[in-house]
């Protein structure tokens, strides 16, 4: 009975975190995003609780050594590596704002302090120099395809000349700088600086960890499923084909349309359709039980490949934005039926379904109600 119990603790503090990230999201609208980075998402009892979340995890792994089933032990530790990379970003990581006008060098960044004002400055181990800004244009003259800074980075080792745009960054000493804002009169720029040294990299190997377990652990509950259903996999897969068509269509009428520079990306499509695509099947999943695991997995891979597209465009790949905040509220709850094992509540077709339905209430916040109620960087005009 004490083993049930304690193998129930990182579920309900899963849901806790749930509960947490839910509210800020609304006391951020409320509040302002600096207020709720401060009070809630940098608070020390929120990483507290992420912490909680990885001992009881370790503690549940150990007590039914997964490692003897190595396909969910690796998918398992992917997310202890993911929260160790998020903790080490968090401890060492910084970043902040620099302005250039044209012809203009520094070697200077300024870091936000406590109110969320940028005046920390601090030092690059390099020079920054801005040669030119230009913005360029589509066909018609109109909309904006890209801002383009010509810059000139000059080390000890020499200078280089570099472009950085949207979703191209530059690189130099271990800082990445990226395309933020420009000047009204197009004669000059703002650029992010980010130095993180160890934590994208540790998160970025829980990322591939986590995509080479997601295959493992699927290929061995399709055999399962296959020895124990025979031939009932075809409903499933004609509600599949058809979800791809619909993802597929909603994917190629967004990149139709005229976008701002930063969706002008390959991550772009990848992002959207995997996403599209996890959504359709969660919904499917209510009458169809069997394609609730690859639904939370391409829901996973499209929220991860959205991480490595903010990283690559905005300098961070976890911003909680509320349209990304609500999506991992989304999969984890989702993802709380594929543990049956552990929350036998769940084995009940009847408890699923309507623990599904309920859940769809998450899943409308995310698609809809974010862009109604919340705002964020996902908004784009």
């Amino acid at each position: 009975m004490r083993s049930s119990v304690v193998s129930k603790i990182p579920f309900i503090l899963l849901l806790l975190a749930v509960v947490v990230i839910a509210a800020a999201t609304f006391v951020e609208s409320t509040y302002g995003t600096n207020f709720v980075h401060q009070k809630m998402y940098g608070a020390w009892w929120f990483v507290a609780l992420w912490g909680l979340i990885a001992i009881s995890g370790c503690w549940v792994i150990y007590k039914k050594r997964l490692w003897k089933r190595p396909s969910l032990f690796v998918l398992h530790l992917s997310f202890l590596i993911m929260l160790a990379g998020a903790f080490v970003t968090h401890i060492s990581s910084r970043s902040g704002m620099t302005h250039l006008r044209e012809g203009e060098a520094t070697c200077t960044f300024w870091m936000k302090n406590e109110h969320g004002v940028y005046i920390k400055p601090a030092t690059l181990p390099f020079y920054l120099a801005l040669r030119d800004f230009r913005i360029l244009y589509d066909a018609d003259n109109i909309t904006p395809a890209d801002y383009v800074s010509e810059v000139i980075i000059s080390t000890p080792d020499g200078q280089q000349e570099t472009t950085i745009s949207m979703n191209k960054i530059g690189r130099a000493k271990g800082y990445r700088i990226y395309q933020t804002s420009f000047d009204d009169d197009e004669q000059g720029s703002v650029f992010t600086v980010s130095y993180d040294p160890w934590g994208t990299g540790i998160t970025y190997a829980g990322y591939l960890l986590m995509a080479f377990g997601m295959l493992w652990v699927s290929i061995k509950k399709r055999k399962n499923e296959k020895r124990e259903t025979g031939n009932g996999w075809l409903p499933t897969l004609l509600l599949t084909i058809c979800g791809t068509a619909m993802s597929s269509y909603m994917v190629i009428a967004i990149s139709r349309s005229p976008l701002v520079p930063v969706l002008r990306s390959p991550f772009l499509v990848v992002h959207v359709g995997a996403i599209m695509l996890g959504y359709i099947l969660l919904v499917v999943s209510i009458v169809r039980r069997e394609v609730l695991r690859p639904a939370v997995c391409l829901l996973t891979i499209g929220i991860f490949l959205g991480a490595v597209w903010a990283n690559v465009s905005w300098g961070t790949y976890w911003s909680w934005d509320p349209k990304e905040s609500w999506a991992l509220i989304t999969m984890l709850i989702y993802s709380l039926p594929l543990h049956q094992e552990s929350l036998p509540w769940f084995r009940s077709i009847k408890n699923y379904r309507i623990y599904s339905i309920l859940g769809m209430l998450s899943l409308l916040m995310t698609y809809f109600g974010v862009n109604y109620l919340l705002g964020g960087m996902h908004s784009y005009g």
